[in-house]
């Protein structure tokens, strides 16, 4: 009897004390849109400055032998010698201070990228960014919102839910591009049937100020398009910060991300610097890859010192989140990425609607999918769109690194009325039709 109990549940969360007396500042209850943006942006700007200060400058400080400095460091080379020169801006040539290296890191990050052709007219266009949208004291009206990546869709999103009219254009085709078509045209019509206007296939021409905000004419097929709104988000892509690094060559990729080349051990062009983070030129661009990586580097450039093998990266089962409603995720290889490597790959799909868990949360948005390569059973990859992707993410992410067979993933008991029992459902759909099965089957 889980099926009647788990649907009361779930009807009871919707009403909780909870909802109704939500956590967020700004909010009196979950039927209201955002009565006070400006209450909810600074809760926000608290809770950011608050870890900052917890989890990076207290965690500083507490560490022998660390010496934390403020301001812009440059590498060069004095007397042979590599050397740290610390300036106070990028516009003053006077070093105030010179560290000696026998190795350096560079962790220098990324900026929000402004496409080539839109140069000049953003130069004078008022915008936000990911960097600066969620700290806004004003909630905007309407946004534009240029780009379909991860970034693009969470804040479009986020802002349709708190009240903005919203408009994606998207050059592509698609949005999250980089993906299978199913999963992007499924968030395409789950936005669209939440209000937001989703265009693909257009061609930003320009982008001027107008009298009530944001005006961006563009090119869709052979028509010219015209969109207006309050604001503007930029979201086209982001861009290593590589500028003032250096007053030595270091090689940089040749693509519109443009960030440092490096070995398998994140050692860049000069034997003596490693790099981290986004600043990568193929980095995922993940918080917690870059906190990998930033770990890597450091053992790979101390144990050099000592003579010790550099370990490799390796990003082959890294798992990814976009924090849509519903949510995507993923790991591995994709259907048409395993095929185009040369494996005899084929899927399994699961609609939600065959989740007995999603049913009883009556939430059947989405499909879970498993790759696998067909010559031994083992499973290579696997994507998600589901309201609780993020939480299906790491048992898919085991099965790719371990290369874990199919037929044992069905084999494995999976809690009844859970999300995870979508695993075993689709690895069981490799086999048998999934719709003539009966609860719990094997």
């Amino acid at each position: 009897m889980g099926v009647p109990s788990k649907f009361l549940i779930q009807a009871a969360h919707v009403t909780s004390p909870h909802n109704n007396s939500p956590p967020f500042h700004g909010i009196n209850n979950v039927t209201d849109r955002v009565t006070d943006f400006t209450a909810l942006t600074a809760q926000n700007r608290a809770l950011v400055e608050g870890l900052r200060q917890e989890k990076y400058a207290n965690v500083i400080t507490n560490l022998d032998n660390v010496e934390y400095i403020e301001g812009l460091g440059r590498l060069a080379r004095i007397e042979g010698r590599l050397v740290v020169e610390v300036r106070s801006c990028h516009e003053d040539q006077t070093r105030f201070k010179s560290l000696p290296a026998d190795r350096v890191i560079l962790a220098s990050g990324v900026r929000t990228s402004v496409p080539d052709q839109l140069a000049d007219d953003l130069g004078s266009v008022e915008y936000i960014t990911n960097e600066t949208a969620y700290f806004e004291p004003k909630r905007p009206e309407s946004l534009i919102v240029l780009g379909g990546g991860y970034i693009a869709l969470e804040a479009a999103q986020m802002f349709s839910r708190l009240g903005s009219k919203v408009t994606i254009l998207q050059r592509s085709e698609h949005v999250l591009s980089n993906l299978d078509h199913d999963i992007s045209n499924g968030l395409t019509e789950q936005f669209r049937a939440e209000g937001i206007d989703v265009h693909v296939g257009v061609d930003i021409t320009s982008v001027v100020s107008g009298e009530d905000g944001v005006v961006v004419k563009g090119i869709s097929g052979t028509n010219k398009r015209t969109f207006t709104a309050s604001k503007l988000f930029l979201a086209a892509g982001r861009r290593a910060n590589t500028e003032h690094i250096s007053d030595l060559p270091i090689k940089l990729a040749s693509t519109p991300h443009g960030g440092f080349v490096v070995s398998d051990t994140l050692q860049t062009s000069i034997p003596e610097v490693y790099a981290a983070g986004d600043c990568l030129a193929d980095s995922p661009q993940y918080v917690y890859t870059a906190a990998a990586e930033g770990q890597l580097a450091a053992l790979n450039a101390l144990g050099t010192l000592r003579g010790r093998e550099p370990r490799q990266v390796d990003y082959s089962t890294v798992p990814w989140v976009v924090f849509t409603s519903p949510s995507i995720a993923g790991v591995g290889l994709g259907l048409s990425e395993a095929r185009a490597k040369g494996i005899d790959a084929d899927a399994s799909s699961l609609p939600l609607r065959l989740l007995p868990r999603a049913i009883v949360q009556q939430d059947t948005r989405g499909f879970v999918t498993l790759i696998r390569d067909r010559s031994d059973d083992s499973i290579v990859g696997a994507r998600v769109l589901a309201e609780e992707g993020g939480e299906l993410a790491m048992e898919a992410s085991l099965a790719v690194r371990y290369k874990i067979k199919s037929k044992d993933l069905a084999a494995i008991l999976h809690p009844y009325l859970t999300w995870n029992e979508a695993w075993k459902l689709a690895a069981l759909g490799f086999n048998k039709d999934v719709t003539t099965l009966s609860c719990c089957a094997t």
